[in-house]
């Protein structure tokens, strides 16, 4: 197979990409037309099940990396290794782990095959899973195709596959039904951490224009997951940790992000405002540059760490065709490769928050408070 395949151009030919998703597909054409052959040949076979280290559920978490946009094509796997060496509890994967070389959308989804299967082959990757629990959503290039949601044609054969990639931590929940949303509560009273992993693709409809954005009912969670938050939400935690595969408080008029439906956005804000009481931070990727967004609610300020891209950046020459005005953003963006770290002193009630790049190098740090006064 010719690599990238002649029609890879799938990726900045189609006029539904926004500016940024063309931007990354531009850069990710040129990066892949270096790398030589691929890696598989033949028949694919289904990817061995990526299984994480085993963590006791009463274990207390201090470390807690995320990342997102991780292309296994370009043998680039060194933030792998920068990711071990801050020796994370759990790493929470937040989409777009791989990237298809060609997305077709054909029945059996071999080119997503192949692409867990080449990260499946990854030694670093492999040494990090034998020493990190690891937490899984998808975003749309891991689910199938670009900017898919609830119209997907293979999407339950996509989330048959992520399901069987991704093995759930002992533990750990995962909806038993369609979506992939998941729940992880670790740690004893006073010190329990809840990790809600949030399904935007399964059930979301189609992006309304910007016309129709304000008075739409298009769902983005789908009834049965939002029933699902609400109650879980109410359990007793002391930090939860909310994670979105695209930006939750951003007000960017492009790109995929909460802020495209007003009503799901106030929705679920109002669930956070309503939540049994407890730390709150939201976790995201997608945009290929990480940053800190916040967002001034009735009586806290919610924030968001957005980790966003592992392998690959927005080249620099393109940065400066990206529209990153976003009232809600605190610094600067990130280009850089890069991971998120959330390091939590109990004792303090705090939680040192940082974007490094995949040499380890802090490129970010912003400090965080959180409340204490959590349901025993």
């Amino acid at each position: 197979m010719r690599w990238p395949p002649r029609n890879s151009m799938w990726l900045v030919s189609t006029g539904r990409l926004s500016r940024i998703k063309r931007l990354v597909a531009i850069c990710l054409v040129a990066l892949l037309s270096a790398c030589g052959s691929p890696r598989l040949t033949g028949e694919t076979p289904s990817p061995l099940p990526l299984r994480s280290q085993a963590l006791p559920q009463a274990t207390p978490l201090t470390r807690i990396a995320l990342g997102s946009c991780y292309a296994p094509q370009l043998e680039q796997a060194q933030v792998w290794n920068a990711i071990a060496a801050v020796e994370p509890q759990l790493l929470l994967l937040t989409g777009d782990n791989v990237y298809q070389s060609e997305e077709r959308a054909e029945p059996g989804l071999r080119e997503l095959r192949d692409a867990y299967a080449m990260l499946a082959s990854e030694a670093e990757f492999a040494a990090l899973r034998r020493r990190t629990t690891i937490l899984a959503t998808w975003d749309d290039h891991d689910y199938g195709l670009n900017d898919a949601g609830a119209e997907f044609p293979q999407r339950r054969e996509s989330e048959a596959l992520f399901e069987s990639v991704w093995p759930i931590p002992e533990g750990a929940w995962r909806a038993d039904g369609e979506g992939i949303y998941s729940e992880l509560i670790w740690g004893p009273v006073g010190r329990r951490v809840q990790v809600l992993m949030l399904d935007s693709r399964s059930f979301r409809d189609s992006w309304p224009s910007k016309e129709q954005a304000g008075s739409s009912d298009a769902t983005l969670l789908g009834e049965t997951q939002w029933q699902w938050l609400q109650q879980r939400l109410q359990m007793p935690a002391d930090l939860r940790l909310l994670v979105s595969s695209i930006p939750v408080l951003s007000e960017r008029q492009e790109g995929e992000n909460w802020a495209r439906m007003p009503a799901e956005r106030a929705r679920l804000l109002d669930l956070l405002a309503r939540r049994a009481d407890s730390g709150l931070v939201i976790l995201s990727g997608d945009t290929h540059f990480g940053a800190v967004l916040e967002r001034e609610a009735d009586d806290e300020t919610l924030v968001e760490l957005l980790s966003s891209s592992l392998n690959l950046p927005i080249t620099e020459d393109a940065r400066p065709q990206l529209e990153l005005n976003d009232a809600a953003r605190r610094g600067d963006a990130i280009f850089a490769a890069n991971f998120g770290l959330l390091e939590i002193n109990w004792d303090k009630q705090a939680i040192l928050a940082s974007l490094r790049g995949d040499d380890g190098a802090l490129l970010l740090q912003r400090q965080l408070s959180f409340a204490r006064d959590a349901n025993d």
